[in-house]
């Protein structure tokens, strides 16, 4: 319980650091709160992995994994095993559709037969000790239990930047009206796939405003979409919710979230039952273990990603990881507003900014790295949260230097992994 290597958080990002560190030799502790390992790609039914493909150049282009490794590793294995299909072209990205509970068993199987790894669920972090810039100590707890490691070195995973909390390390989080919206996501059964096709949309969407102006749904009902499963008669309800008074960090906040996904879920699927051809057999048949949340705190690393960063396509030596995911801003109510780059290229991410400012032994991977608001919104997705998780892993296993030499070093094992044919 001393490991080289200790990872907080098994989301996409998570999963990558341990498996990238135990491949490359290090005794890897992964621990994860839920009961799951795959974070929005299980826990919240987010079905699709997006940053995953790199940004097409012409209409016409064949997709291509943006990420050496882990990224090309995890798209073979999806679509040989049928959790995965696709990708399929959504305007000017592409993307991986997948099959939520299938992936939870890949990852399981994965993880399990990693030696160096080990990995305990319904874990998280209670506290830890800090002495000259250094993670001395982490507090772990189960329900009650608690006990401390003494890893070398620490990646923060957790999406919350959990770890910064704990040790008053500087971090970052956006105010409460300019935050991207959580969503809340279920799985349905008995949909006629028919009714998702063609005019289908329309209809629905036709169907729901008139219901919102009768006062039949409530107002949050007007950002409900459906998106058809690879599995039969399968369907899954997205709905993006109030973020005007929300804090992913704050009990109160997160407790409402839930409730009120589930509220107007249930409601959105009892009227359409109702007055839709297609719907009249529809059931919820899957709920997320937790609603999805796209922001919350983001660690202060040696540098901060910025937009401008992005939008330029910015890369250089100490890059460790391709951004190609657009700024996918949700800001408000009206859905989603996507801001490219001004080239069809990759920005890179460099290690700096998946290590922490002021404490030497943490790295940072995941949606809570080192970004500003509108910068995470484009790094936060799944496909390019497995790539910065796979450089922190890796990263965290060399002894300690600086960044500066550290970087290069990175990058040449990433260079000896798979890459997309």
């Amino acid at each position: 319980m001393n490991p080289d290597v200790l990872i907080i958080g098994g989301g996409s990002a998570g999963v990558a650091a341990a498996l990238a560190a135990a491949r490359c030799g290090a005794e890897t502790l992964l621990v994860e709160r839920h009961g799951i390992l795959g974070g929005a790609g299980t826990a919240s039914l987010v079905h699709s992995f997006c940053g995953l493909y790199e940004l097409p150049a012409t209409p016409d282009a064949a997709p291509r994994i943006a990420n050496p490794g882990l990224p090309v590793e995890l798209e073979r294995d999806l679509l040989a095993q049928g959790i995965g299909h696709g990708p399929v072209r959504m305007g000017r990205v592409d993307v991986l559709m997948h099959q939520p509970q299938r992936l939870a068993l890949y990852l399981d199987k994965l993880c399990r037969i990693q030696q160096k790894l080990q990995v305990l669920l319904h874990t998280e972090v209670a506290g830890c000790g800090v002495e000259n810039k250094h993670i001395t100590e982490v507090t772990l707890q189960c329900r009650g239990t608690t006990w401390k490691v003494r890893p070398r070195t620490l990646v923060d995973a957790s999406g919350d930047a959990v770890v910064a909390a704990f040790a008053n390390h500087p971090w970052d989080q956006t105010p409460e009206h300019e935050l991207q919206r959580p969503a809340y996501i279920v799985g349905l059964g008995d949909v006629d796939a028919a009714v998702l096709t063609g005019d289908g949309p329309l209809k629905i969407a036709g169907c729901l405003v008139r219901a919102i102006q009768e006062k039949k749904l409530p107002a949050e009902a007007a950002g409900a979409h459906f998106r058809a499963s690879s599995a039969l008669n399968e369907a899954f309800l997205t709905v993006d919710l109030p973020g005007d008074s929300f804090d992913a960090t704050d009990a109160r906040s997160l407790t409402e979230i839930e409730m009120l996904g589930r509220e107007v879920t249930f409601a959105i699927v009892e009227h359409l039952k109702a007055n839709l051809e297609g719907f009249s057999q529809a059931r919820i048949t899957t709920l997320p273990v937790r609603a999805g949340i796209r922001e919350s705190r983001r660690w202060i690393g040696e540098v901060v990603l910025t937009e401008e960063d992005i939008l330029e396509s910015r890369n250089d030596a100490h890059a460790v990881a391709n951004a190609t995911w657009p700024m996918e801003l949700r800001e408000t109510a009206r859905g989603a507003r996507l801001l490219y780059p001004k080239e069809a290229k990759a920005c890179g991410i460099p290690l700096e900014a998946l290590r922490a400012r002021d404490l030497k032994n943490v790295f940072i991977a995941g949606r809570c790295i080192s970004s500003t608001h509108r910068a995470q919104a484009s790094t936060r997705v799944m496909g390019t949260a497995l790539a910065t998780g796979q450089a922190a892993g890796i990263a965290a296993t060399f002894p300690e230097q600086d960044t500066a030499d550290l970087a290069p070093q990175v990058r040449s094992i990433l260079s000896q992994l798979e890459t997309a044919k």
